[in-house]
């Protein structure tokens, strides 16, 4: 049976989590550590990162439009903890007031509403939110059901964007993504499935919920990688590799290299 899409709801708890798991880290951790997935960056600077992407994606939801103004953050522990708690909050706080189906600003295909950004600022928490446990030598656990919601996400709505936007060009080659949980994705061409077949689903039927990946027929694909799914999201992000013990590739290894050698996301 297909997988049903996470409601916008859903993904505030998540968000919530993750925010407070950064929280954890900056109140205890080296603020001048490298964080591995982000070089250069070091620690203090993925909080200024993260708590900027919390204000500006506020002002997406709460004024319609991006907040292009610089943000100042402070760098001593005890203000950048409260600085990043504020912006976590405020953002929080607002998402739980908004209709998802309210008009919004966002980066997304259509329809541009709120619940691009419930999805979306769940994710970029929960991510950033491992790098910064990686920048202590820790792991954070993503957790199945966001995690492929998350591979999801850059199927569907990151990697047809970089294409879309000039910043990759389609593959030549593609790649299935099968994630142990359940589930089958496939990166191919310029992302969005045209002249592939899509299996019907309650994802899938008709045209595909915005920013949803349609999922993939089993047709032939020269290379598979699968294994758990937050280990295949990482992978999908450029956290980790295809050498992690955690995955398998079957098919041709260098046609999943070369998929992953593109920008997917950013």
């Amino acid at each position: 049976m297909a997988r049903v899409p996470l409601t916008s709801t859903a993904y505030l708890p998540h968000l919530e989590q993750a925010a407070a798991d950064v929280v954890a880290v900056l109140e205890t951790g080296a603020l001048d550590a490298p964080v591995p997935g982000c070089a250069p960056w070091r620690l203090t600077d993925l909080a200024h990162h993260l708590g900027g992407i919390h204000r500006w994606a506020r002002t997406a939801v709460v004024e319609g439009r991006p907040d292009a103004k610089s943000v100042e953050a402070p760098t001593e522990r005890a203000a950048l903890v409260a600085w990043f708690r504020e912006g976590a909050e405020a953002l929080l706080a607002t998402l739980r007031e908004t209709d998802p189906h309210a008009p919004s600003w966002s980066f997304g295909p259509p329809p541009h509403t709120a619940s691009f950004w419930f999805r979306r600022q769940a994710h970029e928490t929960a991510v950033h939110a491992g790098d910064a446990a990686a920048s202590q030598g820790a792991t954070r656990a993503y957790g199945t059901e966001l995690a492929l919601d998350g591979i999801d996400e850059v199927v569907g709505l990151f990697f047809p964007r970089q294409v879309r936007l000039g910043r990759t060009p389609p593959l030549p080659t593609a790649l299935a993504v099968e994630p142990a949980e359940g589930g089958r994705w496939v990166l191919a061409g310029d992302g969005t499935g045209r002249g592939r077949r899509p299996t019907p689903s309650r994802l899938t039927a008709g045209r595909p919920a915005s920013g949803r990946a349609r999922r993939e027929a089993p047709d032939s694909v020269p290379a598979v990688v699968s294994g758990p799914a937050d280990a295949l999201l990482l992978l999908l992000w450029h956290r980790t590799t295809l050498d992690d013990p955690r995955l398998a590739v079957s098919g041709d290894r260098a046609a999943a290299d070369a998929v992953l050698a593109a920008a997917l996301t950013s």
